[in-house]
């Protein structure tokens, strides 16, 4: 998730703080689904990744956590913006079974839904 070069849209929007680890830097725009983008950050270390989601109706309203980067698998899952959940996978991440419970990937490492 975090091959390519960074743009000026990769930013967390300014009003957006992970206060889990303030250093977080190497920041994606995800994807965009029903009006929520969905962002990846990590740590400076590398050691934690964090997904953020930011509602483009209600500027400042947003839901993120954090994670191992180290684990493979499932990263981090979020839940309450809009009453929506997200979960951030690692790359290559066989997300067949997580789809099966219902979630619905948007992009390769972000899916939302689930129960």
């Amino acid at each position: 998730m975090f091959q390519r070069d960074a743009v000026a849209g990769d930013q967390l929007p300014a009003d957006t703080a992970i206060t889990e680890n303030p250093k977080l830097e190497n920041t994606r725009l995800l994807a965009e689904s029903e009006g929520v983008r969905y962002y990846a950050a990590q740590g400076e270390n590398r050691t934690l990744t964090c997904l953020a989601a930011v509602s483009d109706a209600r500027p400042g309203i947003f839901i993120g956590g954090c994670g191992s980067s180290m684990t493979t698998g499932q990263i981090v899952s979020i839940s309450g913006l809009n009453g929506k959940s997200a979960t951030l996978v690692t790359d290559g991440f066989e997300t067949k079974e997580l789809e099966a419970q219902g979630w619905r990937k948007i992009q390769q490492n972000v899916l939302v839904g689930g129960r």
